[in-house]
């Protein structure tokens, strides 16, 4: 459309005049494409409309990643020798989980092969202070900084950090081998344990004098990968709860998955309630912790938060928000129920369980918090089981009176040789007061990487007995 003042000015010119006007500004019609022509053009088109498209889901995408993505690709990219790619992944990955051994290692090693010395022998430092490196003195990648009296005076460190710690010794010895076991749990009343298997869909009891006997048979009831377990006999009917979750989609299918949350009969392994994770998104039940008045805290790992089922209840209430922590993982209260721990990839959240507020589990310099997998609270102190880097270790954490920061960390077991991904533990208190006779149970070798897809066990002939340790704690 032309501007107004130029169409009030044509219509005082003559007919004659303004036809002139009109034909000359009139452009030229174009000569019709060939067909093929046009075809070709549309196609183009077309083309460039997907890769605009394509590139804007990437930005979303890269937008989107979580701290875990961005760690994993820039292993990747250390792996293809591309320090600079890597490099620019694990800042971002370090930044979200600041103190996270693995991330800092990696970033250690891609700022040295970057010509960052300094960088790097300030990450590996806090690295070797929070316990691990192993490895790092001969690590290729770490050449450069052979020289620096700074990297010299690691070694020792490094060498004490793996030295393995054995006080454990075996207690059972379950002959499944392809069990893949995630969660167990101790019942106090009846001195068992109880554990849940990811490639089978059930679970089994280990009785005191090591019988072994399914509890809940496989798939019973739609039981999908078991992973956290906890015995309640403060109710009746006494229940093992259990936290489910269905196999992981195949590539390429519907990106949802569900979980959910099981509750038995401890007498007889009936199906008492299984109550669903809330509609679409990805979920995955991990493990629980129960209170004294029935309520159970559990985490949905890669919902990235956690929940309440008040008691008597199936009504599921998500106590933060959505991607509020990277992978929770291990849950447990305080002996008085006033706080709840949260283990997650990047430390512990601590949660005030009348306040409803939380805030990270604070520690001294040089205490990793970060990679617990299974998480119990024990007379005033919290044991994690640490997979989350090497080596794998069992550690106590020391706690203020006040139960709400960490004062202390003491290595309970590391570098076992039967560890195959240890998981989660159960304390087994023996009732004969304070802590005397008081144990660690945890399952040495889970095997889970053996775990393939569909929940196929891979080299199922080259799988091992499942050995379960008894660690005494320390009085």
């Amino acid at each position: 459309m032309r501007p107004a003042r130029t169409v009030r000015l044509a219509v005082s010119v003559s007919v004659a005049a303004a036809a002139v006007v009109l034909c000359s500004s009139v452009p030229a019609a174009e000569p019709e494409k060939d067909p093929a022509a046009r075809n070709a053009a549309e196609k183009e088109q077309a083309a460039r409309n997907a890769a605009e498209k394509e590139q804007s889901a990437r930005n979303a995408a890269e937008k989107g990643l979580s701290p875990f993505a961005r760690y994993e690709r820039g292993v990747a990219a250390l792996e293809a020798k591309k320090p600079e790619e890597a490099k620019k992944e694990l800042a971002l990955a370090a930044a979200a989980l600041p103190d996270e051994p693995d991330v800092l290692y990696a970033l250690a090693k891609a700022e040295a092969l970057t010509g960052g010395s300094a960088a790097a022998l300030k990450h590996l430092s806090r690295v070797v202070a929070m316990g691990y490196g192993l490895g790092a003195e001969t690590d290729p990648a770490f050449g450069s900084l052979s020289s620096l009296p700074g990297f010299r005076a690691l070694a020792p460190a490094i060498a004490q950090n793996a030295e393995p710690v054995v006080r454990s010794a075996p207690a059972f010895t379950v002959g499944e081998a392809d069990l893949i076991p995630e969660g167990i749990a101790w019942d106090p009343g009846m001195g068992s344990l109880f554990l849940g298997s990811l490639s089978k869909h059930k679970i089994i009891a280990v009785a005191p004098d090591g019988a072994v006997r399914d509890f809940v048979p496989p798939g019973r009831d739609g039981l999908p990968l078991v992973l956290g377990l906890k015995v309640d006999r403060g109710r009746k009917p006494a229940s093992l709860w259990a936290c489910t979750a269905e196999g992981d989609p195949a590539e390429g299918e519907n990106t949802s998955r569900r979980s959910f949350l099981f509750r038995f009969d401890l007498e007889t392994g009936r199906t008492v309630q299984k109550i669903p994770s809330p509609a679409g998104g990805r979920h995955l039940f991990n493990d629980l912790a129960i209170a004294r008045n029935g309520d159970v805290y559990f985490t949905d790992s890669e919902e990235g938060a956690f929940y309440r089922l008040p008691a008597g209840t199936e009504s599921l209430e998500r106590l933060v928000a959505a991607d509020t922590l990277v992978y929770p993982n291990g849950i447990a209260l305080s002996d008085d129920d006033r706080f709840l721990y949260v283990a997650h990839a990047g430390g512990i959240l601590l949660w005030d369980v009348a306040k409803r507020r939380s805030s990270p589990l604070a520690g001294p310099e040089g205490v990793a918090l970060g990679g617990i997998d299974g998480l119990s609270f024990w007379r005033g102190a919290l044991i994690g089981v640490q997979n989350g880097t090497r080596p794998h270790r069992v550690a106590l954490f020391a706690l203020a009176p006040s139960l709400d920061r960490v004062t202390g960390l003491r290595v309970l077991e590391r570098g076992n040789p039967l560890f195959d991904i240890p998981t989660t533990g159960a304390v087994a208190e023996s009732g004969a007061g304070k802590n005397a006779g008081d144990a660690y149970y945890f399952m040495a070798n889970t095997q889970l990487r053996a775990l393939g897809p569909g929940g196929v066990v891979k080299e199922p002939d080259q799988r091992k007995p499942v050995v379960i340790l008894k660690l005494e704690l320390p009085r």
